[in-house]
């Protein structure tokens, strides 16, 4: 213990920055809303203090440039905004989020290192993954008189203290909890459901790539945690989505790894399903029969009111509202009859906050930073699981915020920033194909088939 204690000395001394990167990935969301991102800000201050000590530049690199023009874009809109204040409180709050991506891609420059994010990424989802499991167990045994209310595990896990700071605040702000499912260290079910999305097909490269047995039943628990996590939020898109990416994870890997990710299906279809089933009251009464469906129905009735909204308002259309939920909100809430604060979808949120420029600006930055993973060269299995680990993360966390806001606080739109840090990262590290036109990204897709094929 105290070799590893004097080894971490010296780390944080030769390098206090990727120290500090490690620690904000591990704590960022297992702390309150309103304490992690200033322990992102702290993080990058010692970083730019690093970097400014030894005489180098933080790059941000071709992502990040697009990223920061998208950005640009948004802060942009405060001009037009109705609820300027808010549009510029959101935009301000991405440009912190930001930092993050800068410092992946600054820090992260090893293959090793790159390891070492996902493992933490990996470990901070275990901790919410237990803490969910106990929350939701806790409330069923209590519900059925098994334990008294003094031992059920508060969902969110900061309940009274977010209450006491919200109360506090010169501004409103108002959170929907649910008793009956499963937050974590979250406000809200779904934003717990968004972390364990991000980070189950991290765990399942991790399993695939255990070099001891030891390590590969720390990575099954891990995988089986992250599973249990995402059944106590009973989310349905959000489970329904990590069994897609599983599904997709195996038609990529199945010719080399068909065992091992059979062994991992086991456990997530054992508690994801009934999850699933349970929400729907099959098999199980959560409390709320009847919430699903008509869960459903409201989504269809706020997409279908937000569309006809931009379709009859010609500046919404093209350059939208401005940036934040707030206006769309008040839209939903003063011309539609619906108290919703946002589109439970992000592609139709964004067209209401930033009009059609605004999705071009967040299409072409998708599309370019799956480009980047494109280009990775994966002849060999590492590199090929590493690169369809980060791809399958991003496509779920996207496929998510088809059905829910995933850019809704600091916490979930922080796992936009990690992918595209990781993404930015995994370019930087690997050989790989320039894509510079429509026929070179054909080519390098066509490379990825046969590198998959030949796994």
């Amino acid at each position: 213990m105290k070799e590893k204690l004097a080894a971490l000395k010296i780390e944080y001394r030769t390098n206090p920055g990727w120290c500090w990167l490690l620690a904000i990935l591990f704590l960022f969301p297992l702390l309150p809303e309103y304490v992690s991102p200033f322990i992102l800000f702290a993080g990058f201050i010692v970083f730019k203090v690093q970097w400014s000590r030894e005489g180098r530049k933080a790059k941000v690199g071709t992502i990040g440039k697009m990223m920061m023009l998208f950005m640009g874009y948004a802060l942009l809109s405060t001009l037009w905004s109705p609820t300027s204040f808010s549009t510029f409180s959101t935009a301000a709050l991405w440009w912190g989020m930001f930092l993050l991506q800068v410092m992946i891609y600054n820090l992260a420059r090893s293959r090793d290192k790159i390891d070492a994010l996902l493992q933490t990424c990996t470990a901070s989802a275990c901790v919410n993954g237990v803490i969910g499991t106990l929350q939701i167990c806790g409330y069923t045994l209590n519900r059925y008189d098994c334990i008294p209310d003094g031992a059920v595990l508060v969902t969110p896990l900061y309940k009274g203290l977010d209450k006491f700071v919200y109360t506090h605040l010169p501004f409103a702000i108002s959170t929907k909890t649910f008793d009956s499912r499963a937050s974590g260290t979250f406000s809200n079910p779904n934003l717990l459901a968004t972390h364990m999305v991000i980070a189950y097909p991290i765990s399942i490269y991790l399993f695939l790539n255990a070099k001891t047995k030891k390590q590969k039943v720390l990575c099954f628990l891990a995988n089986v945690l992250i599973s249990a996590g995402l059944s106590s939020t009973l989310t349905r898109a959000g489970c329904v989505i990590a069994l897609a990416g599983w599904v997709f994870m195996f038609i990529v890997l199945c010719r080399r790894y068909w065992k091992q990710m059979l062994t991992i299906f086991l456990p997530t279809i054992a508690v994801i399903v009934p999850s699933i089933l349970t929400r729907y009251g099959i098999i199980f009464s959560s409390g709320g029969n009847g919430e699903a469906k008509k869960s459903s129905v409201a989504h269809f009735n706020i997409w279908e009111s937000l569309i006809d909204y931009v379709l009859s308002h010609t500046r919404a259309f093209f350059i939208g509202t401005g940036f934040g939920c707030e206006e769309t909100g008040n839209i939903l809430k003063y011309m539609y009859n619906l108290d919703k604060p946002h589109a439970h979808n992000f592609v139709i949120e964004f067209w209401v906050e930033l009009g059609v420029v605004g999705i071009i600006l967040l299409g072409i930055l998708l599309i370019w930073s799956a480009g980047k993973l494109l280009e990775i060269n994966t002849n060999n299995s590492r590199k090929l699981t590493l690169v369809f680990c980060v791809f399958t993360s991003l496509v779920l966390y996207l496929g998510f915020g088809l059905s829910d806001f995933i850019f809704n606080s600091p916490k979930q739109m922080i796992f936009l920033f990690l992918l595209l840090g990781l993404t930015q990262s995994i370019s930087y590290c690997y050989d790989k194909t320039v894509i510079t036109d429509a026929r070179t990204l054909e080519r390098a897709a066509r490379k990825e088939i046969r590198n998959t094929l030949n796994q």
